[in-house]
């Protein structure tokens, strides 16, 4: 025992950085892997980042509405199912014109600027993963993505460009019939916009094949949002 507590010692006192190192490497793999494993499969999973904060109940009525005018069920599992994913994001000046308007009524609550920032990280990070395609965002959000050049033009998804689009890369959701048409969507904010993201790398690090059907699904449902027609 005394043999292989020196032992010990010694490997500690050499390789501790490299064990802590590789420690921590194993452990967020595995979280990685139990969580890509053990998460819910959607057919098709939409990105929201803006001002619109919805809770749970909002969420699921937004999604259920989106689900009702997909192409097909892409997953197999006899389901239409959507996800939203959503980002309380604000821009600089609708952080001071909040914070203003709650000290006028007296609140005490206020839009911290750090936790702005950590939730732009996650945006960031779920826009370089590629889960999904199809973003809903406040113009300032927009114009970002537009910058770094990761949106698809429609002209490349749509045979008809809409009369209502609103530059190349966008709509405008309430110019669309589907916007209008379904209550749950109206709890947008009047100028969110829609637009389409390029196929990241990222999402190419598994499977090629499965990650490109996604976004040939993707294509599809915008298609279906930019196409639909209310029954009379």
């Amino acid at each position: 025992m005394k043999k292989f507590i020196a032992w010990l010692d010694n490997y500690w006192y050499h390789y501790k950085w490299p064990t802590i190192i590789v420690g921590f490497t194993a452990l967020f793999v595995i979280i990685m892997l139990t969580q890509f494993v053990s998460r819910d499969e959607y057919d098709v999973t939409l990105i929201y980042a803006g001002p619109f904060d919805p809770d749970a109940n909002r969420v699921r009525d937004v999604e259920a509405e989106f689900a009702k005018i997909l192409p097909g069920d892409r997953d197999g599992d006899n389901k239409k199912t959507c996800q939203l994913t959503h980002f309380f994001l604000l821009s600089d000046e609708q952080i001071e014109e909040y914070n203003d308007s709650v000290s006028n009524d007296g609140e005490a609550y206020f839009v911290n600027r750090n936790t702005i920032k950590n939730t732009q990280q996650q945006f960031t990070n779920q826009v370089s993963a590629g889960d999904g395609a199809i973003c809903l965002l406040d113009p300032y959000w927009y114009d970002l993505l537009r910058r770094q050049e990761v949106l698809v033009p429609l002209a490349e998804i749509l045979d008809d460009m809409p009369d209502y689009a609103a530059d190349e890369y966008s709509v405008r959701l309430f110019d669309t019939p589907f916007g209008g048409y379904f209550d749950a969507l109206s709890a947008f904010p009047d100028d969110t916009v829609i637009c389409f993201l390029r196929l990241s790398a990222a999402s190419l690090f598994g499977s090629r094949t499965s990650a490109e059907e996604r976004y040939e699904f993707d294509k599809q449902v915008l298609q279906s949002i930019l196409s639909f027609a209310p029954q009379n």
